[in-house]
């Protein structure tokens, strides 16, 4: 693989982050979209938004996890 610093990729080469839980998150509905909140609050557009976030947030987690990055 060629890095920008070869002498510190080589360094990082065959080393796993630590592990990371995944996020919980029973509420809300996934569309990814992170909605405007707008000027008066409503619960299920904040609730959908955090469910978007904490479901992209976990698919990075298992990409890194697949690619042998993460433990």
């Amino acid at each position: 693989m060629a890095y920008l610093d070869p002498s510190a990729g080589k360094a990082r080469e065959g080393k796993q982050a630590a592990s990371v839980t995944a996020l919980t998150n029973a509420n809300g509905t996934a569309d990814n979209t992170v909605a405007d909140v707008g000027a008066s609050f409503n619960q299920g557009t904040l609730n959908n938004n955090f469910r978007d976030l904490s479901d992209k947030v976990n698919a990075i987690i298992a990409a890194l996890k697949a690619a042998g990055l993460m433990a």
